[in-house]
């Protein structure tokens, strides 16, 4: 039993205050060395007790006995899910450990088609997973000070426990959330409601027909699965009537993880938040933080914890973007996976950069490291708009945003000629004529490549026409990826 766990609230409540006073004050150059040198020692513990990793060290030219404090991380394999999970068994990738000792299993999505990815978590890290969690709540919901509920609609069985607030675990039932909302919520100080930006366009219908007051509850936001937009943030917040620049309590924030690697690895404070939305109007803060414009959405920008995870980019571009490397710093973990890429695009921050753009950005420079985000390699095809564009282009005008799902599908014809479907939420809108041409009068001004618009009714969309949730949404065909 881990020794957190015999704690009483208040010793809790305490020891979480002191944590974060304490790494406040920690020099991130400090945690940045450190955090390197935890990957070497992550590598060298897969070493020891993965068979799968020593076969890939030796195709490498490396000697799996060879590796040490001067190994150069960089000369490493890197690792993803086509040379790990798609190529050894589990027997070969975990460290030698009775199933006994396994408490909980997390795949990744499956959204290649063609496997899963696994996290096995320990008994006894699980015993702990919730410390970490309340730290995160703490520091950017001050659960400790307000009684809070947590209501979770991820989907894909992802859950999440907590000493620190009351969690609802629901997945995709939007009902059973706002049910709880309305009628368990006002008991609490804040309300807090974790979902995907796709998912949550159906909790707030069902929040309107129920009669759930947002304000009332005090309810933010924290989004994961795919990239939040910020003209879709702009749009939760009027739904939800929440003053993005103002509130000093609610807010809607992005969360980014990796099922094979944990949930949380990076994760937007009120400091990034601002500093991505003064991207839109100040060109110095988009340079800083997103390089040359390519006429798309501007990257998230988040902060990660380097005691936690090791990120590296790898081949960047003149931007310093590339794909993103992750390196997990647990000693207990059961599939240790150094150096695995995410296919995400990305890139890490300077320091002087990010101070620099918070600063522009009139809001305190993040006390963590700042990484900014573009998304899913997969996701921004040459010659195409990208996934986050196109939902820039429909979030931008809320009474469009409204007709419509959030789902759509990026094709070409035979022809070359890019084709843009979106389902509609009703079969009326579908027939729109008004709707159809605001679409292409916002595509003329918003996008940099002609795209044809297609509206197409809730049963009509041949792409999961009823959408389960339950998934990850493919907005681009399969070829085209």
């Amino acid at each position: 039993m881990s020794l957190l766990s015999l704690l009483p609230g208040a010793a809790l409540r305490l020891l979480r205050r002191r944590i974060l006073s304490y790494a406040r004050r920690i020099d991130v150059d400090r945690m940045l060395a450190s955090s390197r040198r935890g990957a070497l020692r992550a590598a060298v513990q897969a070493a020891r007790h993965s068979a799968a990793y020593r076969a890939l060290l030796q195709a490498h030219g490396i000697a799996p006995s060879a590796l040490g404090a001067q190994t150069d991380l960089s000369a490493l394999p890197v690792l993803t899910k086509a040379n790990t999970f798609e190529r050894f068994t589990l027997d070969q990738l975990a460290r030698p450990a009775p199933a006994s000792e396994w408490a909980d299993v997390l795949t990744s999505s499956g959204r290649s088609g063609r496997s899963f990815g696994f996290r096995l978590t320990a008994r006894e890290q699980h015993e702990s997973a919730w410390f970490d969690i309340d730290l995160g709540l703490q520091d950017m919901f001050n659960v400790d000070q307000r009684a809070t509920l947590l209501v979770n609609c991820l989907p894909m069985g992802v859950v999440f426990s907590s000493r620190g607030v009351t969690v609802a675990n629901v997945s995709v039932r939007e009902d059973m959330a706002c049910s709880i909302l309305r009628d368990v919520g006002p008991r609490f100080q804040q309300t807090l409601l974790c979902t995907d930006p796709l998912f949550i366009r159906r909790v707030l219908d069902e929040a309107r027909a129920a009669g759930v007051d947002w304000q009332a509850l005090n309810t933010s936001v924290i989004m994961g699965e795919e990239v939040l937009v910020e003209a879709q943030r702009d749009y939760i917040a009027a739904r939800m009537g929440i003053d993005l620049e103002r509130d000093p309590q609610r807010m809607i924030g992005s969360s980014f993880g990796v099922g094979e690697l944990g949930l949380n690895l990076l994760f937007e404070t009120r400091e990034t938040i601002r500093m991505r939305r003064a991207m839109r109007t100040q060109a110095q803060v988009a340079q800083l933080l997103g390089g040359k414009s390519d006429g798309r959405s501007a990257p998230s920008v988040f902060c990660f914890n380097p005691l936690r995870c090791h990120i590296e980019v790898l081949n960047p571009d003149g931007d310093g973007f590339g794909e993103l490397c992750f390196t997990m710093l647990d000693r207990q973990a059961i599939i240790a996976l150094p150096r695995y890429a995410s296919g995400d695009m990305g890139k890490l921050v300077s320091r002087q950069d990010a101070a620099q753009a918070a600063q522009l950005a009139a809001t305190h420079a993040p006390w963590l490291p700042v990484v900014a985000v573009k998304g899913r390699i997969k996701d921004r095809p040459a010659g195409m708009p990208s996934v986050e564009s196109i939902k820039e282009l429909i979030y931008l005008d809320h009474a469009v945003a409204d007709q419509l799902t959030g789902a759509f599908r990026i094709t070409k014809d035979a022809a070359g000629s890019i084709k843009l479907s979106l389902q509609t939420n009703s079969e009326r809108a579908a027939q729109d004529a008004g709707l159809h041409q605001k679409l292409v009068m916002l595509g003329h001004s918003q996008l940099s490549v002609p795209v044809h618009f297609d509206l197409l009714a809730p049963l009509a969309f041949p792409y999961r026409p009823v959408l389960d949730y339950e998934r990850k949404f493919a907005y681009i065909a399969p070829g085209f990826q």
